[in-house]
């Protein structure tokens, strides 16, 4: 199936009806959700996607692994010259701790290459930087990759349009065709899901915020936690007691959210001397007196150093970027980006990227 057949979505009645019939191998129902007693809930009506164990860790590794296999067995490279470029590419600051590791004969073998989530996407989003220059311009399994792509690009992003839901479905369309021609296999369960991802946009907004990334962050505390205990009889209890341990250190020392801004080592100058006088014209007033320059600053969980590109504006001809020299912080911890613009060339295809200089 490769769109949603709106007939056959459930909803209430139906699935009354199904729960009554008592026929699970016809149904696919055998007894009512137990959280359907819950006020305001309902299975059928408050339903969401997890991109990160539908998306990141299921459709993307399929698909990376039919382009990656189909690529190797018509000679556009060798699995050694691709783990070679996987580990020499430069993936900048952002994306240091997400880098993918090798990837090995067996899950090519297999159909599906294994690492995180976080590993998953930056291949994805680096993948056509990668060896993108090595595929020629009409190969159409790398229009899968493209298509792919796209997917994760809108379920990543956190403001959309209505609209954006029925390019979605479209692009999940033809995902799902180009998947069978070239795997020569059935739709898998995941891919499936993804037929539903246009509807759920438009329930419940942004894919992204309804996957379960952040919640799975607590394992690896819980992990640490089980390492360091010598006990395994009620590990589950024991743990649940650190958990509320925890936060009752936190509400006695009053402990609550981290601020919003966090910055680097500061260095105190005078704007008028360091920088050119064009600058200095441009910069607003509290800065044009003594302000403070840091090396680097987390302002909303997003970290910002010098020589990273950032996006300055959006028009019609798509990003305008450019390179952060200067960070400065006035009295009123107000973080100032000083950048250098570049001009953008326009958005190449084939890369799925912005060519700018």
């Amino acid at each position: 199936m490769l769109k949603e057949s709106v007939e056959s979505i459930r909803n209430k009645n139906n699935y009354e009806s199904d729960i009554m019939t008592t026929n699970v191998s016809e149904t696919g129902i055998n007894e009512s959700c137990a959280f359907n007693i819950i006020s305001n809930y309902h299975v059928t009506v408050n339903s969401v996607c997890d991109f990160m164990h539908n998306v990141s860790e299921g459709v993307a590794r399929y698909d990376m692994a039919v382009i990656i296999n189909y690529l190797i067995n018509y000679e556009y490279f060798s699995l050694k010259d691709l783990n070679q470029r996987i580990l020499l590419f430069e993936y900048g600051k952002t994306e240091s701790k997400n880098t993918p590791p090798p990837i090995s004969q067996n899950h090519l073998k297999n159909n599906s290459i294994i690492m995180s989530a976080s590993e998953m996407l930056c291949l994805v989003r680096y993948f056509g930087l990668i060896v993108g220059e090595l595929i020629p311009l009409e190969t159409e399994i790398w229009k899968l990759y493209l298509y792919l792509r796209k997917i994760i690009d809108i379920c990543c992003a956190r403001v959309l349009q209505p609209e954006c839901a029925t390019l979605l479905d479209n692009l999940i369309s033809e995902h799902n065709r180009l998947y069978l021609k070239f795997s020569n296999s059935l739709l898998k369960p995941k891919l499936h899901i993804l037929t539903h991802y246009g509807r759920l946009l438009l329930q419940n907004g942004p894919i992204n915020l309804t996957s379960y990334l952040r919640f799975e962050a607590k394992h690896k505390v819980l992990k640490a936690y089980s390492n360091s205990i010598p006990c395994r009889i009620n590990l589950g209890h024991i743990l649940s007691d650190k958990l509320q341990l925890q936060i009752i250190d936190r509400f006695l020392t009053q402990r609550g959210l981290q601020p919003d801004l966090k910055v680097g080592s500061c260095i105190k100058i005078n704007t008028s001397i360091e920088f050119s006088q064009c600058v200095f014209d441009s910069l607003p007033t509290e800065f044009k007196l003594d302000t403070v320059l840091v090396s680097s600053i987390e302002y909303k969980g997003v970290t910002y150093k010098p020589s990273m590109l950032v996006i300055v504006d959006i028009n019609l001809n798509g990003c305008i970027f450019g390179k952060i020299m200067n960070i400065l912080i006035n009295n009123s911890r107000t973080p100032y980006l000083v950048y250098a613009l570049y001009l953008t060339v326009g958005f190449d295809d084939h890369f799925h990227a912005y060519e700018i200089k």
